[in-house]
Formats: structure tokens, C-alpha cells, sequence
């Protein structure tokens, strides 16, 4: 009997197996064929050169992933569904519960691959939300690195004044967990703000917006754990305890959104905070409850698409990481687990590329913010560097205090790169209407603007739009060779590139290499 029963469980489970990976497709790989695809950023050089073992992108969570490859030669692959996928460098083997996932011709080149891809199969909606235009044409401050956890509104009140006193424009402040009266409420702590909506009234009238850090954590030993603990409103494991997380909050529980009953809650407290106490935004961060999201009620890619949901109602949204259907409507801070050094300043660019080809076309990249305080002082140069490339992006954040930055002529330079962001920023401004009709990035790949004319290993340089030509210092040297394509190109200074033509460039006080196209 008990062989039998053995047996049964074997085949049972067997079944179960071949089930969930019912579809298996092998696709080879053209010759001088280049990808990129599924990692948005980081996990992989783009493009793809290095194989990489079975992903399984349901149960991912180490960073941002999406069921979408996209090549040089014109094809694409995509899916509905999270697939498993494997590159051995000559093929890409897929296995899928839901359909036979195939590379699809939708053109000659990179351009009509994403494009044809993206209309098809997730295409942008009519009057679809876009962030706010604010985040495009001010800076975003995030007070982290300087206050972890629980700034109090002094804090916040001296951050902003601090910014104005360094002479750095007034934008978007982003306040640190910790600001609930308890972790999991969603109500500010009024020993901490007294009147919360008056502190957020005083600092719009600065030029200020305030965005607060939300996080899915309940405090595992506050009220709402214990009023709820038995409710299936949090993440229980496999054996019935709730998850707890580690994070730098402490240990939590974290609600598990993929319940609807959970998730209405949740998206109906954040909009009392936006409409009744004016908070403009929320910053969403739940990394520390991803080693546990795969035990919630839906599994965890139904756990990151639930959480990409909340900010759906919100221009101001911001994710550390999320997971959508194609197209992401919010910004993407694609944070690497870095700190400031020169290696980071290079995966910044490659990785803003690939996120821009993959459907999260409002993006900006940082260092980790519990590393960077520590590095501000440690190289000028390279610091310089990493705050000249964060102001042309789409989103010009700083995670550094400027005040902490000494040296005099970095200070000065850091300044100057985010006081001449305002003409790219007007134009970014006008992007992001577009890329909302059209879906096309915002931040171009070389290759995804001028096909066929040997850039697809060109990741130290990049597009704004079909306008800008933007070839960062990516090293101490104030000279870099840049590749023009065809046209005439305009330095700031009024010099005159004819491509197409690879030279050298060199800047001055603090210059960013930006040249416009004469079109």
C-alpha cells in the first residue's frame, strides 16, 4: 500500500510538472544578431554576450524582470505570462504554462522589432497616466542616504532650506520611512509633524513636492499585527507563521496585496493622503519582503504586479521595483547595489538603455543610498561624475545633500550640471507626452535611432529623443571619444560635428558633453 500511494505521488507531481511547463521552444540566435531582453537592469551586460542558467521570471524577484527580448536584426519575443528562460550564447530555451513562445519578425532592426512588439501586444492606452511633469523639469531629492529612517519635520523643514541655501533649484523632497504614527498605518506621526497637512502646504510654497516612502511592513508587535494577525490580511509561510522580513524598519509582516480586500485598503489609504493631507506622491519600496513574496495568497509576480497597481492612481509614483504587463506608467528608480565608484558610472548608462527598450521608458538610475554617504568624500572626480550623468537623465535625482560635497570646484560643477539640466528638461517634458502616444523611449539606444550603422556595442553614449546626443565623462579625463552618426551636431558652445565621424571631445568647468542635432 504504501508503494502505491508513493507512486501515485510521484506521477501526481510529475504531472504537475509537465503541466506547469507544458510549451518548451528553442530559438537560435542569427548570425551578428544582437539581443536584449529580460533583465532591465544590471543582472546582465546588454547586450546579451554571457549565457545565463534557467530563469524562472514568476519567481524572480532579485530585481526587475520582463517577458520581452527584443534584436537587432528586427525580432522580438514576448509573453503574456512569466516564462522560464535559459541563453546557452547560440539559442534561448523557453518553457511557458500558457502558449508556445516564438521569435516574431516585426521588422529589420531594433526600432521596428520594440515597436511592433509594444503596439501589439501591450500598446499604449488613450489619455494613459504619465508622471508628473515636475519630475522631468525639477530635481528629486531623496533625503535617505543622509536620514535613513523617521525624519522628523525639522529634518524635512532644513533639508529643503539647505537645498535653496546651496543655490540647487527647489523639486521634489523624498521623505525616508518611518514617518507613520506605527509601521502598516497609514496616518503620520503626530508627535513627529504635528499638522501634517500645513508642513506639506509650507513647503509647495517653497517650490517644493513631497513624496513619502510606502512600504507593505506591519510593525510585528504594533496594533494593526495584532488586531489582523489572524485575518490572511499578511504573508503566511508554507507552514501557517507570517512572514517576517528584515528590513531597516526592523522585523515586519507585510500585508499580502495580491487579496483584494487588502490591496482596496491599501490604495484607499494612500489617497486620503493625497487628497486630504496634499501629499503629491509615494516613493513604493517593498525589497525587503521580496525573499518572502513567493509565499503570498497569488505567488509573487501577481505579489509585484499588485504592488505596481497602487501607483496607478498617482502622477508622482516612484519603484525601487515592480513588475507590469509592458509598458511601466511611473518612474523607475533602477538602484543599483553599489556604491559611488567608476565602475557604477558605466552600468548606470547600460542599464538606463536597456530599461528604455524594455518598456520603463521614465527611469533614472542611483547608487545604493546606504552606501553613497559614505563615498562622498572619498573621490571628488568620480562623485562629480556620477552627479554630471544623473542631471541628463530623465530623472535628475540626487541622493547626495549638496551641502556635503567640500571641495569647492566639485561644488560648483555639481551645481552647474543641475542648473543646465532646464533646456534638456523642457524637452524631456514634451517626451514623455509622445513616448505616452507613441511608446517610444525616451532615452534611445545608439542603435534603436540609427540602425545598422555599427552601434550595438555603443553603451557609453546615448540619445534624448532624436535631439540630443548626450556622451557622459565616464572617467577622470576630461576628454572622451564620441561617435557621431550622420548629421551636424552642435556642442553648447557652438562647435560642429559632420557625421558620421568617431573623435575626441574635449570639455571644460564642469561641461557635460551634449550636442543637439542641426535637424
Amino acid at each position: 500500500m504504501y508503494k502505491k500511494i508513493a507512486g501515485l505521488v510521484l506521477a501526481a507531481a510529475l504531472l504537475c510538472e509537465s503541466l506547469a511547463a507544458q510549451y518548451s521552444t528553442k530559438i537560435d540566435v542569427l548570425k551578428g544578431e544582437q539581443w536584449w531582453g529580460v533583465f532591465v537592469g544590471g543582472e546582465q551586460a546588454m547586450p546579451l554576450s554571457e549565457p545565463f542558467p534557467q530563469t524562472d521570471l514568476s519567481t524572480w524577484v532579485k530585481s526587475n524582470v520582463a517577458p520581452l527580448l527584443i534584436s537587432s536584426r528586427g525580432r522580438y519575443i514576448w509573453s503574456k505570462s512569466p516564462f522560464k528562460i535559459e541563453y546557452t550564447g547560440t539559442e534561448f530555451r523557453i518553457e511557458s504554462p500558457i502558449e508556445e513562445v516564438e521569435a516574431v519578425t516585426g521588422g529589420k532592426t531594433l526600432r521596428e522589432a520594440y515597436l511592433v512588439c509594444c503596439h501589439k501586444n501591450f500598446p499604449p492606452a488613450e489619455n494613459a497616466p504619465t508622471p508628473a511633469a515636475e519630475f522631468f523639469t525639477a530635481p528629486v531629492y531623496d533625503m535617505s542616504a543622509e536620514i535613513p529612517f523617521s525624519a522628523t519635520a525639522d529634518d524635512i523643514r532644513q533639508y529643503a532650506q539647505n537645498i535653496l541655501a546651496a543655490g540647487y533649484p527647489a523639486g521634489t523632497l523624498v521623505v525616508p520611512g518611518g514617518w507613520q504614527s506605527t509601521i502598516g498605518s497609514f496616518t503620520p506621526n503626530l508627535e513627529m509633524y504635528g499638522d501634517f497637512a500645513a508642513l506639506v502646504r509650507e513647503l509647495h510654497d517653497k517650490g517644493f513636492r513631497l513624496m513619502l516612502t510606502v512600504t507593505p511592513f506591519v510593525s510585528g508587535d504594533g496594533p494593526i499585527y495584532r488586531a489582523f494577525r489572524n485575518s490572511g490580511a499578511f504573508v503566511k509561510l508554507s507552514d501557517g507563521r507570517t512572514a517576517m522580513a528584515e528590513w531597516i524598519g526592523g522585523y515586519s509582516a507585510f500585508y499580502d496585496i495580491t487579496r483584494e480586500t487588502v490591496y482596496e485598503m491599501l490604495r484607499r489609504q494612500l489617497g486620503v493622503l493625497h487628497d486630504s493631507l496634499g501629499v503629491d506622491g509615494f516613493l513604493f519600496d517593498c525589497d525587503g519582503a521580496l525573499p518572502y513574496a513567493r509565499f503570498a495568497n497569488a505567488g509573487a509576480a501577481e505579489f509585484l504586479k499588485k504592488w505596481s497597481e497602487l501607483g496607478n492612481d498617482f502622477h508622482s509614483s516612484q519603484y525601487t521595483i515592480s513588475r507590469g504587463d509592458g509598458f511601466a506608467p511611473y518612474i523607475h528608480d533602477l538602484q543599483t547595489k553599489r556604491p559611488l565608484e567608476w565602475g557604477l558610472l558605466q552600468e548606470m548608462v547600460s542599464n538606463i538603455l536597456t530599461a528604455n527598450l524594455l518598456g520603463y521608458p521614465y527611469s533614472t538610475v542611483s547608487a545604493d543610498p546606504a552606501l553613497t554617504s559614505d563615498s562622498v568624500a572619498r573621490d571628488p572626480k568620480v562623485l562629480l561624475r556620477y552627479v554630471q550623468l544623473s542631471s541628463v537623465l530623465p530623472v535628475a535625482a540626487l541622493d547626495i545633500a549638496p551641502w556635503r560635497i567640500t571641495d569647492p570646484a566639485v561644488a560648483a560643477q555639481c551645481k552647474a550640471a543641475f542648473t543646465a539640466r532646464e533646456r534638456i528638461g523642457e524637452y524631456y517634458r514634451q517626451l514623455i507626452q509622445e513616448s505616452a502616444r507613441t511608446a517610444e523611449p525616451i532615452v534611445r539606444h545608439m542603435e534603436y535611432e540609427f540602425p545598422r550603422n555599427g552601434f550595438t556595442d555603443c553603451n557609453d553614449q546615448f540619445m534624448i529623443g532624436s535631439k540630443y546626443l548626450v556622451a557622459p565623462l565616464l572617467g577622470e579625463s576630461d576628454s572622451r571619444t564620441v561617435r557621431f552618426p550622420r548629421g551636424v551636431w552642435i556642442s553648447r558652445k557652438g562647435e560642429r560635428f559632420k557625421g558620421p565621424l568617431v573623435t575626441t571631445v574635449t570639455v571644460a568647468d564642469g561641461e557635460i558633453p551634449i550636442f543637439e542635432s542641426s535637424k
